[in-house]
Order: C-alpha cells, then structure tokens, then sequence
C-alpha cells in the first residue's frame, strides 16, 4: 500500500483530523510519518519499510514525480542523470544544505524532456564553473581565458570545446600557464626555500583534493562514468562522453586557487607548529617520528581545509544554481560579476 495522508488514515481509524495532527506534532502518534517536499504529512505501513532504505534524494525524486520507489525511472520526464547527480550532490554539502537539495527534486520532475542534460552539465563543468571558479576565489584575469569559448551542447561541440580535450590543447596550456602566473604574482605560490615551515605548509595542501566541488568529486567521476553510454528505460541512450578521463583531467584547472588561498594559513600553522614543539622553522624537516610530523600535518591539512570553506560554500551554491536551471532547461548565468 502507498503512503496516505494523515488526514485519510484518521478518517480510516476514526480518529479526528485535529486529534491526528495534535498527535502527530506532540510525537504520540504511533504510526510512522513522513513529511513531503510540498510539507504534507503522509502516514507509512509496514509494506513501505524497503523505502527506508532508499537515498533520500532518490525518494524525493520518486515523490515528486509521483510514483513509487522503483517505477519512477520509466517515466519519460525522469532524468537519470539528473538523480545521480542529485544523489552525489545531496552527499557533498553540509547538513543545513541537504533540506535545499531535497527541494531540487521538484525542479527536476518538471514536465520537460531532459535529453539535454548530459551535454549541459558537461558544458556547466567545463565550461561556466571554471570561470566562476576563478572569479569567486579572486582571479579574475585567468576566467577571461573562457570567453568565448564556445558552448558544448552534443558530442561534436564536446570534441571541439572540452577544456582538456585533445582539441583544447593549446587553451589547456595556455590557462595552466596563466593560472601558475597569476598565482605567483599575487604572492600566493611556492616560496624558494626547504625549511621545515614550507615542508608542513605545502604537504599539507594534499588534503585538499578531495575538496568537494563538483569538477574535482571521485563520486560524480565515478557515477558519469557508470552513466556514460548507457540506455534509460525509455530507450534513451546516454552519449559515452565525459567519462573517467575527461572528468580526471579536468580537476587539475582548478588546483591552483585551491593552493593558492590555503597557503597563508598553512604557513602560519606549520610556523606555530614549530614554535610548539621547539623545532627551528628555517631548518629542514625532521625524520619520521617527530612530534612536528605527527603534529604538524594534521594541524595544517585542518587548516587548509578550513581556509577553503567559504569557497566551498560558494561552490555549492552556484552548483544547485546549475541543477535548477539544467533541469529547467533555462540558460547559465554567471553568479558573479566580471
């Protein structure tokens, strides 16, 4: 049996509406509740246990399209890419994010054929993100690199303009070399020296690449490349590319801003660090086994983690922004100002 409205099952058991809902809020109610995306109270039975299990995302989609757990991908406005990047999307933010994300799966039950949303995010990855990316963490002068790049909207435009493809390989060299160089003239790239202090600063930015934006998560990587190629249940088949190395190749354009804004503070906390444990900052690093090793690093892979948190934020903002209008087949906009 399917969920019902809390007000039908007390009509069902006798009980009034009012009664039902006073239970319901108070927690007395011994039933199983579960809210809706539109905020509706539905009641679950036994037979609904197996949609415990099932991703939430997944199940908001399902609900969203209005049928069950299971069926919802014959539906011909269901976009499998669209749920799996829902799903690892749902994954990647924090908490108090998650409600948001649950709400896109309204958007992408929108009564819209969505064939072309393969292409549009591989044109969002390669493409929009990369140059809000660059603009949002202070490097404006790399992202103009993009304009007027063209657009990739099928298997032909995604050979001509994906950013590390072979076609792209003089602007993958060009915008590598500008990024390094726009990095260094702000100040922000490796010093010339081996003390210790540089040792733990420039270890520790290791940590940052499992930084979970989207052109860099080894979950979307994987699903894309699990998607790529296959047939939906309407007889869709999805194209082969981007898959595994395009997606691998991709995350390195978007490395140095990462190291870049971290580097300030990993410095500061390698410094600190040696101070503590009473190790000289100028001299190189000690052996394994050190205090300043086992201490040092996990301090400065926080740090690091740390300095980038409001650039992740960020990121998945701009990143739900791009699920809505992809699924509503709107345009990109860029989210902040050239």
């Amino acid at each position: 049996m399917s969920p019902i409205p809390l007000s039908q099952w007390a009509d069902q058991n006798g009980i009034p509406r009012r009664t039902a809902y006073n239970w319901a809020k108070s927690g007395r109610l011994n039933v199983p509740l579960h809210r809706t995306l539109t905020g509706r109270l539905v009641v679950l039975d036994d037979t609904d246990a197996d949609s415990q299990d099932t991703h939430p995302f997944v199940a908001a989609y399902a609900e969203a399209l209005g049928l069950p757990v299971g069926t919802h991908a014959q539906d011909n406005h269901h976009s499998p890419v669209l749920e799996a990047w829902g799903v690892d999307l749902y994954e990647a933010v924090d908490d108090d994010l998650r409600p948001l994300v649950l709400q896109l799966a309204l958007t992408a039950a929108c009564a819209r054929v969505k064939r072309d949303v393969w292409w549009r995010l591989a044109d969002w990855l390669g493409r929009v993100e990369l140059a809000d990316w660059y603009i949002s963490t202070g490097f404006p002068q790399v992202a103009a690199l993009i304009d007027g790049r063209g657009e990739i909207t099928d298997q032909e435009s995604f050979l001509d303009w994906w950013p590390t493809g072979v076609g792209s390989h003089p602007f993958w060299q060009e915008f590598d070399q500008a990024a390094v160089a726009a990095v260094k003239a702000a100040g922000l790239g490796t010093a010339d020296d081996n003390g210790a202090v540089e040792w733990l600063a420039e270890n520790a930015l290791i940590g940052l690449d499992n930084l979970a934006i989207a052109p860099r998560r080894e979950r979307l990587r994987a699903t894309l490349t699990k998607l790529a190629g296959s047939t939906t249940p309407s007889g869709h088949k999805l194209p082969t590319i981007p898959e595994k190395m395009e997606l691998w190749d991709l995350r390195a354009l978007f490395t140095e801003p990462m190291y870049a804004l971290a580097r300030p503070h990993t410095r500061r906390t390698a410094a600190e660090v040696c101070a503590v444990v009473g190790w000289d900052p100028e001299s190189p690093a000690p052996p394994d086994g050190h205090p300043l090793r086992e201490v040092g690093w996990g301090a400065c892979t926080h740090t690091a983690a740390a300095a980038l948190l409001p650039y992740l934020h960020d990121a998945h903002i701009r990143e739900i922004e791009a699920f809505r209008r992809i699924a509503l087949g709107k345009p990109f906009r860029s989210l902040q100002p050239r």
